[in-house]
């Protein structure tokens, strides 16, 4: 009975350490920009995105599946953070802005 809740208790600690935290928009903008420069096409289905290889992978005949972000991040690692001078935002600058 005792060896049971031991097991019990292993297997919520596990389960609960491995969450991960939310993904903020920073991370996310970081893993679109890495992406499209490694050569992957973005494709947004509603509030989801997955990474799609533009090329086929060398000397196969099979297409290339894309991945979520989860998977991209499992695969590759989370983006290094950006810089403190970067700042992201979703706004195309103003016309004659000079950007």
């Amino acid at each position: 009975m005792r060896s049971t809740l031991l097991i019990v208790l292993a297997v919520l600690a596990a389960g609960c350490a491995a969450q991960q935290a939310p993904r903020t928009p920073e991370r996310h903008a970081a893993n679109i920009a890495a992406a499209e420069s490694a050569g992957y096409k973005v494709i947004h289905y509603g509030d989801r995105v997955v990474f799609c290889p533009t090329t086929p992978p060398t000397g196969s005949h099979v297409g290339s599946m894309c991945i979520s972000e989860s998977e991209w991040e499992a695969q590759f690692g989370a983006p290094a953070p950006a810089s403190p001078s970067v700042r992201v935002t979703n706004k195309p600058p103003a016309p004659g802005s000079g950007h």
